[in-house]
């Protein structure tokens, strides 16, 4: 073919003369090759007769559309050929820009001096294996079937943004370097299967933002580095099934990334598995100044992303920057059991107390199944405000360490089935205020050391906050295969619990903080308070309403007392009886010393209720009697000191003669003694008559009921004159009979009264 602008490089050589011939219609397509061409691996020069200028390569591939056998050949019918090249050099421009082939062109161990042109260009399918060139510009490129690019190298950046793939894009086993600059440019790239990069290495960017792919995006045992950049930018991405960074099952290679991987608004259909992966951020630590709202070291950033299968984060998966799935919605689960993420490298621990790093960050996320974390270990904050989660959320057995900051933020969370955090160590405090769980709160055998600290009070925050939490069954803080421990508060205030509010077997409180136990405004059925040891704070019971209350001497003795007014319970768990009037000394013993002098009768009223509703009316009289006690005690601690002794004094007759009221049988009897005592009075000592003319007859036991019985007489009193000590017994009777008879009237008032 002389006159050809190829000829002037030169004659032909063995490899071009092999190219022309497999253009031949008649010819059979080759096989490809697994292995690259002697020399090729190793860096040597290939032989000049495998030498295929780009130029001759692009006329000669173009040329053959129009010569009369390529026509004749199509019309019978035949298959577009393949046209299979091996282990040859292409030196020059491979240039098919805008070129419409109905071949399928396949590299087998080629080398390209430059990257090849494909833009706009329209090809039955393209095949590289284990094929070295700098790059490709495939912009717009149009493939009717499968592009592979398998076990080849590349240094610069594949363009292959606006392509449309018909069938699967392959790059197993490859090697793409473009290290701080796009390895793998691919906006708005069309992908009809699937995009498979098994065992991938990038040193780059891989950019695929609004990309679509038919079927599974696959990086599984792959190396993605791009340190303090994008790894993977795919943002906006759709994925017909799932996105995988997992385990290559034939090497068993884990998938390992330093730099982001970027799935804002990204569209799922099926799963995101990151299960065993390793991630590092390889990102500074931030700057002064820089927005708290940023998470300047995260590792995967799925903001608003749509996954409708689930989030595998678990088993051996590591990460040492934050996970970021802000606002995202998870059709199934996300399991992150047996995750570790590390994020101590990025900031001293004083300076993380001011500013807490995010471990992960999920705030707004909506999972529709359950989030596993059980076995998770998190050193950082795990930052989920305002979460919405259909299942459980499970934290067994989980380590948060945070000391001295909020170590897991899960305000306004909603929580369909159960929140479990058994047998958890969590270093830092607990913030679930305003919680919606349909179940059980489960904190069996946690232990929660180093509370936060609150920088504008200058003081611990609470070891768990569940403050306006609704919790429809139980809130378990029991001991189970160990000591449910709090060195915090434990903060409940207007919490309302369905059924079971169970603090049995645990410690709370270590002295730093005022309160180990604010209860204030808690609804619950039961509440069990049987601590292993005593509160070392305060234990706030105001203004709390139960039905069945379970308590023990240890939760009485709390270092910083008890704050129990207002507090209602309707009975206790374990039921008293007529003869257990030591276990009534007891609690009234527990409410006396609580109480710490000042007079609060609303828990002996209360007590007084629970009595008398079981039907054990004398232990509700004990009861407000050493009310009254109690009140008269407070009386006279506010008087003047040189009026105290009477009203001590007083107190002391009321309680011995009537009980202050509440024995009117009592003041019977002392009626009678004094009627007995006042008759042997007067019967040793006769009075004189006031007219003796009438004769009246002396009646010393008569006369002795006249001076007491108020109101009635017996006509007695106007007969008798009474003179020295006999006037002074008189008038002590008198004074008796009013008291004891008023006693008497009040008390017979007030039994009536309860009948009635």
């Amino acid at each position: 073919m002389p006159g050809r602008p190829w000829d002037n490089g030169g004659p032909q050589t063995a490899a071009e003369r092999r190219f022309d011939e497999l253009l031949r219609p008649s010819r059979a397509s080759a096989q490809p090759a697994d292995e690259p061409a002697p020399g090729e691996g190793n860096g040597q020069v290939a032989p000049a007769e495998r030498v295929i200028r780009g130029e001759y390569f692009t006329r000669r591939l173009i040329d053959s559309l129009e010569e009369g056998g390529w026509r004749l050949f199509n019309r019978r019918g035949a298959q577009p050929l393949v046209i299979a090249v091996e282990n040859a050099l292409l030196t020059g421009r491979v240039d098919l820009r805008n070129a419409d082939l109905p071949y399928l062109l396949e590299f087998v161990g080629c080398r390209f001096e430059t990257a090849p042109d494909l833009r706009q260009a329209r090809l039955a399918g393209l095949v590289m294996w284990n094929c070295r060139f700098p790059g490709i510009n495939a912009r717009n490129l149009s493939v009717s079937n499968d592009t592979v690019l398998r076990r080849c190298r590349s240094v610069g950046v594949v363009d292959l943004a606006d392509a449309d793939l018909g069938g699967s894009l392959l790059l197993n086993d490859s090697e793409l370097r473009n290290p701080g600059r796009r390895a793998i440019y691919g906006d708005r790239l069309k992908v009809s299967g699937a995009l498979l990069g098994i065992r991938l290495q990038v040193a780059g960017e891989i950019r695929i933002p609004g990309a679509q792919v038919g079927g599974n995006l696959t990086l599984s045992g792959g190396t993605l580095r791009n340190r303090g950049r994008n790894a993977l930018n795919a943002t906006g991405i759709q994925i017909g099934g799932s996105l995988r960074f997992d385990v290559d099952r034939n090497t068993d290679r884990a998938f390992t990334a330093a730099g982001r991987l970027m799935l804002p608004s990204a569209r799922i259909a099926g799963d995101l598995r990151l299960r065993n992966a390793q991630l590092e951020p390889g990102v500074q630590p931030p700057r002064r100044g820089d927005s708290q709202h940023d998470d300047p070291a995260a590792t995967l950033v799925a903001d608003r992303a749509d996954i409708r299968g689930d989030i595998q984060l678990d088993q051996n998966f590591r990460s040492g920057g934050t996970l970021r799935l802000v606002s995202a919605t998870v059709g199934g689960n996300l399991r992150m059991a047996g995750a570790q993420i590390d994020l101590r490298w990025l900031r001293p621990p004083a300076a993380s107390v001011e500013q807490p790093l995010r471990a992960a960050h999920l705030d707004g996320m909506q999972i529709f199944g359950n989030l596993d974390a059980r076995n998770v270990v998190v050193r950082g904050q795990f930052r989920m405000t305002d979460v919405t989660v259909n299942g459980s959320i499970q934290f067994n057995n989980a380590k948060l360490v945070g000391p001295r900051t909020d170590v897991l933020r899960a305000s306004r969370a909603v929580v369909g089935s159960n929140l479990e955090c058994r047998e958890a160590e969590i270093i830092g405090s607990l913030q679930l205020q305003g919680v919606r769980v349909g179940a059980n709160v489960d904190l069996r055998s946690a232990r929660l050391t180093k509370p936060a600290w609150h920088q504008h009070r200058k003081g611990y925050k609470a070891s768990l906050d569940l403050r306006a939490a609704r919790i429809e069954r139980d809130l378990v803080c029991a001991e189970g295969s160990r000591t449910f421990r709090a060195e915090g508060a434990v903060e409940l205030r207007w919490a309302t619990i369905g059924r079971h509010l169970n603090f049995w077997g645990c410690e709370l409180g270590d002295g730093f903080s005022p309160a180990a136990l604010n209860a204030f405004g808690v609804v619950a059925q039961e509440l069990t308070l049987l601590p292993h040891s005593a509160p070392q704070g305060r234990i706030t019971l105001r203004q709390a309403q139960c039905e069945l209350l379970a308590d023990n001497a240890v939760l009485w003795s709390a270092r910083g007392g008890l704050d129990f007014e207002d507090f209602g319970y309707e009975n206790f768990s374990e039921s008293f009886e007529l003869t257990d009037q030591d276990r009534v000394q007891e609690r009234l013993g527990w409410l006396r010393a609580a109480s710490g002098g000042a007079y609060q009768p609303g828990p002996y009223d209360q007590l007084a209720n629970v009595f008398r509703a079981n039907g054990l009316e004398e232990h509700a009289v004990t009861a407000l009697i050493e009310k009254q006690r109690h009140r008269y005690a407070a009386t006279s601690a506010t008087t003047r000191p040189g009026l105290r002794w009477t009203v001590r004094l007083w107190s002391l007759l009321q309680r011995i003669t009537v009980g202050y009221g509440y024995r009117p049988l009592r003041a019977l009897a002392w009626m009678l003694l004094f009627a007995t005592a006042g008759t042997a009075w007067f019967a040793v000592h006769p009075l004189i008559p006031v007219n003796e003319q009438d004769h009246p007859v002396w009646n010393p036991l008569l006369y002795t009921l006249d001076q007491m019985l108020p109101v009635v007489t017996l006509g007695q009193d106007d007969m008798w004159q009474a003179r020295g000590a006999s006037q002074w017994v008189t008038v002590v009777l008198v004074a008796v009979g009013w008291t004891l008879a008023t006693t008497v009237a009040a008390g017979i008032s007030r039994g009536l009264h309860r009948e009635r």
